[in-house]
């Protein structure tokens, strides 16, 4: 026999179940198909929606449920293959309602395969499929008529107190008490019949109930309309806490020990979702006050937060590397620095020019000196222009040319623009024009 792996449910199988319980309908489990096709080792089975090669196929002969588990027996043999084959792959399909579309519910793969011969020796193998169908699901099989039952099944439906609830309910569909000695019966002609409990034989205590339905109880996991006797519903109840507690750790157990572990809040999820809206959000968060982040190694190169640390240490590595200082000494050898807009001009001592380009903010630094007639505003052009805007202006009046004298108090004025100077001179008693030497700087 071949060695499986476990059987796992496709995406459309998967889709089924949810499709089954939201439209409420049957999922109705129609074959089995077996291959010999060989599986990439990469291969997603779940994805798969037939066979990769089929070979044969066959019929359900039989099916049982645990809860969430549906058993299904089926039996395939080699009376109608020509060529021998290794039975690698087992595909159970299935559809959702009577009328619905068939499709690959559930595949598994057997990497260590047996082999089936030709029909010219005969060979019948019997296979249990073990799946995952939620308990809720009404699940249908369509039996291959053409099978035959072994004699381990026959024993057991013999033994089985509900083998002919089918047919017992086409004559008895429905028992409806009257009153304490009066009973209404259905029949499967849905005919009614009334009998008394002195009619009744073998009715047992039934004389003494008062206002009491009795009925048989259901096996577990009946999700039917069947009435539920108080055996039923006890046991169910029991068996649901006794699932609760059994997953729990042992700290959370009881009722008493989960609502310590919640603080004894009785508002618990209104508190947690109160405190999550005082979180930033993960995508742009805004944060406000001083936050810290760890500071990261300072090989570190990628998308964590830089802490001010960080900052610091990598810009003072950076500025005292000396790969970094000979760069710039050989830029300022190599005059490279004109790349970054830097230029001078000093051909004329009283029209001078410093341009820093990109480097420093754009500052550009500039001077020169020149005659200021007495009583007039001069202006005088700058050597180049600045971009956005100049600075206050410094003068510095040249000595008369006599040497200090007191009469040559006066009062003078500078302003400037991105393109010119203005310099106005008014001396105390109009002794006549006067040297200056000016600077200014601006971007």
């Amino acid at each position: 026999m071949s060695q499986y792996d476990p059987i796992v449910p496709t995406i459309r199988g998967r889709a089924m179940i949810t499709q089954a319980l939201a439209e409420e309908k049957a999922l109705y489990f129609t074959r089995v198909e077996w291959g010999d096709g060989v599986k990439q080792q990469d291969a997603q089975q779940e994805s798969f929606t037939g066979l990769i090669h089929k070979v044969i196929e066959s019929g359900v002969t039989k099916k049982r449920r645990e809860e969430d588990t549906l058993y299904l027996t089926t039996v395939y043999d080699n009376s109608k293959i020509k060529t021998g084959f290794y039975v690698r792959e087992l595909g159970v399909y299935a559809k959702v309602g009577q009328n619905g579309q068939e499709y690959l519910f559930a595949y598994t793969y057997a990497s260590n395969a047996s082999y089936t011969p030709a029909s010219s020796q005969y060979n019948e193998k019997r296979v249990t499929i073990a799946l995952g169908v939620d308990a809720q699901v009404n699940v249908i099989v369509k039996f291959n008529s053409q099978q035959y039952a072994t004699r381990e099944e026959l024993e057991d439906h013999d033994a089985d107190t509900s083998s002919h609830e089918v047919i017992f309910n086409n004559f008895v569909k429905n028992v409806t008490r009257v009153n304490d000695a009066t009973f209404q019966i259905t029949k499967g002609d849905n005919t009614s019949t009334t009998i008394t409990i002195d009619n009744v034989a073998h009715a047992g205590s039934a004389t003494s109930a008062t206002n009491a339905t009795y009925t048989t109880t259901a096996s577990s996991g009946d999700n039917s309309t069947r009435i539920a006797s108080t055996a039923y519903v006890f046991r169910e109840i029991a068996s649901a806490v006794a699932k609760l507690i059994n997953s729990a750790p042992g700290t959370l157990d009881t009722l008493d020990k989960l609502a310590a572990a919640l603080g004894d809040d009785p508002n618990f999820a209104t508190t947690i979702t109160n405190l999550l809206a005082l979180k930033a959000p993960l995508s742009s968060p805004t944060f406000t006050g001083t936050p810290r982040v760890p500071t990261a190694s300072s090989s570190s190169n990628d998308t964590q937060a830089a802490s001010t640390s960080f900052v610091k240490s990598a810009l003072l590595s950076f500025l005292t590397d000396r790969n970094f200082i000979k760069g710039v000494m050989d830029a300022i050898g190599s005059e490279t620095l004109s790349q970054f807009g830097v230029k001078y001009n000093f051909d004329n001592p009283n029209a001078w020019s410093i341009s820093l380009g990109r480097l420093f903010g754009g500052l550009i630094i500039q001077g020169g000196w020149n005659i200021i007639p007495e009583r007039q505003v001069k202006t005088i052009p700058f050597p180049i222009n600045f971009t956005n805007k100049a600075f206050k202006p410094l003068i510095a009046w040249d000595d008369p040319a006599q040497g200090a004298n007191p009469s040559w108090q006066f009062v003078a004025g500078a302003t400037a623009d991105t393109t010119s100077l203005q310099i106005g001179l008014h001396t105390q008693n109009g002794e006549g024009e006067r040297g200056v030497n000016w600077l200014v700087a601006g971007i």
